[in-house]
């Protein structure tokens, strides 16, 4: 099932029309839960409780899903964020996430946010909290641009090896890893606002 849905697949999602729904839970869940799992302080099950959540939700409402705002993924992080803040707040941890923005210093916010430009420094990325916002952003932008950013700046494999790799020319895998920078960038920025203790939610 791609990312894009027609109307025909929002309405077998309307029906509850089950090979539909079972498909469509089974393109987004792991990514979905990806998302979420560095949301609710990496518990796996508060994580998958949120993921279930957010689909049970987004059955509930989706009537109000429109392709032309964006994707189906995009759509589904961004009911997850209710889903957490509840999640959060029943166990006691709704301040849980704090400690990232707080231990996210000037220096880390910076490389992250001139990813579309610069790479970030091996130091940074060894640290922690770096690890867990990259994992998230990473998470929540298009497959295309996390596997190539994750090949070559965790794989450290060259622009070549990429295209040779994908059987693609060097200029293109060149192109969509500047893109991808851009889109991590975008992603990491409304991750930040969202992570920060009096920053927008959602």
């Amino acid at each position: 099932m791609a990312e894009e849905f027609d109307k025909k697949k929002l309405r077998q999602l309307a029906r509850r029309d089950g090979d539909a729904v079972a498909d469509w839970f089974e393109t987004f869940c792991d990514k979905l839960y990806t998302f979420v799992f560095y949301r609710v302080s990496e518990d796996p099950l508060m994580a998958a409780d949120v993921v279930r959540e957010t689909f049970l939700a987004a059955l509930r409402q989706i009537s109000q899903f429109d392709v032309s705002y964006g994707s189906m993924f995009a759509w589904l992080t961004h009911l997850s964020a209710d889903c957490v803040k509840k999640a959060l707040h029943n166990a006691g941890k709704e301040r849980s996430q704090q400690h990232i923005w707080t231990g996210l210093d000037q220096s880390l916010a910076t490389a992250c946010q001139n990813i579309a430009t610069e790479p970030i420094p091996e130091e940074l990325l060894e640290r922690t909290e770096t690890a867990q916002l990259v994992q998230m952003t990473l998470a929540s932008i298009p497959d295309r641009y996390s596997d190539i950013l994750t090949d070559y700046y965790y794989k450290m494999n060259t622009t070549g090896q990429i295209a040779g790799a994908m059987e693609e020319d060097e200029l293109a895998v060149t192109a969509t890893l500047y893109q991808g920078r851009l889109a991590f960038k975008a992603a990491f920025t409304k991750l930040a606002a969202w992570l920060k203790p009096d920053g927008a939610k959602g």
